[in-house]
């Protein structure tokens, strides 16, 4: 789903009485602006609720003693590096910066520059997907295993990418202020 279609489904959302107001000179771009913000917080919920997903299917597989056994003192590293790493992401993408600046703040978000940071925001919700399926896949093959250590490596990669994503939307939203 893009940004796009988000803001859509926020709109689409709104009350008749949003609507007709939307006709009251000021009111609409107030409400808009309103709208934006909504929707760019849905999406950052959907990536927060995927990787906390991964993270509960990851840590459940591993709860199992006799796969922690399995591991050798470097696979137990991947493991705990992993989950660090996924609590990490999460956490920015979860108190990260909303993509504007409400009406009343010290810093405004130039409107016409939104719809290109929700269109971002879409790549971290498929990045955020992409994880959970590699730990879903992750957590059907054999522990300790070559296999295995490659998709781990793999998977941090991954996670190291959606942080550097978390860093480039803030560059871009730095940029939109003003």
């Amino acid at each position: 789903m893009s940004g796009k279609d988000y803001l859509e489904k926020v709109r689409g959302e709104r009350s008749l009485l949003e609507r007709i107001m939307g006709y009251i000179p000021g009111y609409r771009g107030y409400k808009e602006k309103e709208l934006r913000r909504e929707s760019d917080r849905l999406v950052r919920m959907e990536v927060v609720n995927r990787l906390r997903d991964a993270k509960t299917i990851f840590r459940r597989n591993f709860a199992n003693p006799s796969i922690v056994q399995k591991l050798s003192g470097e696979d137990t590293y991947r493991y705990e590096a992993l989950l660090s790493r996924l609590d990490r992401v999460t956490q920015r993408i979860d108190r990260a910066v909303a993509g504007y600046a409400g009406m009343f703040d010290a810093v405004k978000v130039r409107e016409d520059k939104l719809d290109q940071v929700l269109q971002y925001d879409v790549s971290l919700i498929e990045k955020a997907e992409s994880i959970k399926l590699d730990v879903e896949k992750i957590v059907k093959m054999d522990v300790g295993g070559g296999e295995w250590r490659q998709a781990m490596d793999s998977l941090t990669s991954k996670v190291e990418e959606l942080d550097m994503l978390i860093n480039q939307r803030s560059e871009i939203l730095r940029g939109l202020q003003g």
